[in-house]
Order: structure tokens, then C-alpha cells, then sequence
């Protein structure tokens, strides 16, 4: 059972006192979008000091924890600048806060009557329910990994705004997520569907799990699933050979038989090699990177593993907007490249790459530039609402 002695006791995160030149780069951006994120909050009556983004209805939370967690991010930075929002910090972080107690509340691990509006702004089949998607399988409840990350790292950020009721409720739904996914072995899939997203989204939950529930007795066991996760997030073929050490492990041992990668480290999905899935491998690594250093613990050796060969694929096939190339004609869009000079600049940190950091910036400039051109949103707004 969680309690509050089971929960971590960092009451706040590792992160550096200053800004530098490119974190402020990002902080202009977070404040441009602010009013849009505002524009788009609603109180929820159903239970005390609650709110939700964009309708609260979207899959596996994701339209509510990413707004959340860039008003918790910005808020807290030295520099937020107030007058170019005309938003408060103390605001941000009271929407950021109402934000993860609706989603507490809505959780599987929530009062049963609590559920998500009856109506949102986009498809119907996630309105008036429940997310945490239990009873659905392994593909939508293992999503929801990414969710409990930034939760996590949200109450970490705004800690002292968060009460014990609320910290049992994160907690709960940490533990609930060990107990679907802990003692289950990673998933192999190299090709027609890779198991790469798949893996990344558990590896990241459980990373969350046993960093927020550090004194929990299960605790150890949990980041020893994890790590098994993290290292069969981007394993290959050849891994089955492979002698060389993983922390206090061979590569073969950690490999065993299961693979996600193509022998060249290219991941297969929709029937295609796939730039964005291929993606999914570097991204772990950067939602994992980010747990671990706000909660300053160095990073395990599992967590690197083929990262760097993932990522030089992916740099072979950025083009000159510093974007890695989507692929077109079918359910992702080519303005899905916002955003990802990510896999960039983690390389240009991780990887010590100077390419990659030149890559990072040339498309950091471009998002820049096509934010101000949308006023303040990454989308055209018309584009958006379709």
C-alpha cells in the first residue's frame, strides 16, 4: 500500500538556479503559447480545487499533463515573465495543480463515479469515462507511462503547492501501474510493428515509479524491471551476441531473444521503416534523462544502450528545416515535425554531437519562427479546430 512514507521525501528538483542561452530560448516559446493553453482550461466542478485542458478528454491524458507541465515548467523559472503572459506565476501553478487532480480524480485509481466529461473536443470514445485505459491491453494501458512521468515531474516542480491527498493519489496511481507492468517482460517486435514506442512508454513509467516511490519495499524491484525495459527499448538483433557489459550484466543476458530494433537500428511500423517511431527509441532516453536528473540520480547504463546508433540514423535523414523526415500519406501529418529538433539537441548533450547541436538549432529557429507566425500557437488555428 502507498503512503506517504513510501513516497519519495525530494520535495524539490535538481535543476540548475540560472537559466542559460537556450533554456531561455524555450521559456520565450512556453510564454507565447501561455494564453492559448489558458484560452483553452476549464474548472471541474466534480471535486474540489480541479481543472482540465483542451476538454479533458483526450487519449491517455495527454490533452491535459502536457499543458500542465508546461505552466508548472515556466512558472518556476527565475525569468518567467509575467507581464508578456498576463498571466501570474501563482496562477500557472494553481491551474498546473487543478490540472493533476483532475486527472488523479479520473484515473483508474479514482472514486468510480469520477469520470471525464461527457463531452470533448475530439473524438467521442474517451468522453465520460475513465483514462488509464485498464481492461484495454498492453498497447493503450502501457501509453499511459508517459502520462505518470510528467505527473510525477509536475508535483516534483510544484511541490509545495501539493497536498497529501494529492500526493496519495500520484502515488496510487504509480503503484498501479508497477503492478500491471512490473513483473511483465519486455515485448519483442522488430518487424511490420515494432515494440520500440511500446517498451520506451513502460521503461519511462516505470522509471517514474520507483523514483517517486523510492521507499516503497518493492522499490528495488521495480527499478530493476525498469532497467530491463530501458535496454529493450532500442535492442537489436546482434545484442544476442553481444559480450560486452551492461552495467554488471552481458548485453547478450539483457537481449536473451527479445529485439525491437532492425540489424541497422532503423524501427518498422505501419508496414515501413519509420523515422518517427525510429524516434521513439532517443526520445526514451530524453523522458528518462529528465526523471533522473531532477531527481538526482545518475543515469543508468540500460538507458544508453544503442541510443547513439538510433540517433545517427535519424541525423542521416534530417532535412534542412533540422527536422527528421516524417513520413507522408498516412495518419501522421507532416506538421508533426514541430517539436522534434528534441532528438537533437539530446544527442548534441548526451552524445557530445556538435552536429546535433547545429541540427537542434536550425530547428528550434524554424519552430520560433512558425510559432510567430501562428500568434502564439505551433498550429495554424483554423487548422487546428479541424
Amino acid at each position: 500500500m502507498v503512503t506517504l512514507d513510501t513516497i519519495t521525501g525530494l520535495r524539490s528538483a535538481h535543476l540548475p538556479v540560472e537559466e542559460n542561452e537556450m533554456s531561455r530560448r524555450y521559456l520565450r516559446m512556453m510564454e507565447k503559447w501561455i494564453p492559448t493553453g489558458v484560452a483553452y482550461f476549464w474548472e471541474w466542478p466534480d471535486r474540489p480545487n480541479c481543472g482540465h485542458f483542451f476538454g479533458g478528454c483526450h487519449w491517455y491524458g495527454q490533452e491535459t499533463v502536457s499543458p500542465a507541465e508546461t505552466f508548472a515548467l515556466a512558472s518556476i523559472s527565475p525569468e518567467y515573465n509575467e507581464k508578456a503572459t498576463g498571466i501570474s506565476r501563482a496562477s500557472l501553478q494553481e491551474m498546473a495543480v487543478k490540472a493533476v487532480r483532475y486527472l488523479c480524480f479520473t484515473h483508474d485509481t479514482g472514486p468510480e463515479a469520477c469520470v471525464r466529461p461527457l463531452k470533448g473536443l475530439g473524438r467521442p470514445e474517451t468522453c465520460g469515462n475513465k483514462w488509464g485505459e485498464r481492461g484495454l491491453g498492453y498497447f493503450k494501458e502501457s501509453q499511459c507511462g508517459t502520462t505518470l512521468a510528467a505527473i510525477a515531474q509536475i508535483c516534483l516542480l510544484l511541490s509545495d503547492r501539493i497536498d497529501d491527498e494529492t500526493w496519495l493519489m500520484v502515488g496510487n496511481m504509480h503503484e498501479d501501474y508497477a503492478n500491471r507492468f512490473a513483473d511483465m517482460p519486455p515485448r519483442n517486435g522488430i518487424y511490420v510493428d515494432t515494440q520500440m514506442e511500446e517498451n520506451a512508454w513502460t521503461a519511462n513509467g516505470l522509471s517514474s515509479v520507483y523514483l517517486l516511490l523510492s521507499r516503497h519495499e518493492k522499490a528495488a524491484a521495480w527499478e530493476a524491471s525498469a532497467r530491463k525495459w530501458m535496454f529493450s527499448t532500442c535492442s537489436a538483433p546482434q545484442d544476442a551476441k553481444d559480450d560486452g557489459m551492461v552495467g554488471d550484466t552481458m548485453a547478450r543476458q539483457l537481449a536473451h531473444k527479445t529485439f525491437t530494433a532492425l540489424p541497422d537500428y532503423w524501427a518498422e511500423n505501419h508496414g515501413m521503416v519509420h523515422p518517427s517511431y525510429t524516434a521513439s527509441g532517443v526520445r526514451s532516453l530524453l523522458i528518462a534523462g529528465v526523471q533522473h536528473k531532477m531527481w538526482g540520480v545518475g543515469l543508468p547504463p540500460e538507458l544508453m544502450w544503442n541510443r547513439q546508433r538510433v540517433y545517427e540514423g535519424l541525423k542521416a535523414l534530417t532535412d534542412g528545416g533540422g527536422y527528421p523526415q516524417p513520413v507522408q500519406g498516412m495518419d501522421w501529418h507532416y506538421l508533426l515535425s514541430v517539436g522534434n529538433e528534441a532528438a537533437h539537441g539530446l544527442a548534441a548533450v548526451y552524445f557530445n554531437d556538435p552536429d546535433a547541436a547545429a541540427l537542434q538549432r536550425v530547428a528550434l529557429r524554424n519552430s520560433e519562427l512558425r510559432q510567430d507566425g501562428n500568434k502564439g500557437r505551433l498550429y495554424d488555428k483554423d487548422f487546428a479546430e479541424k
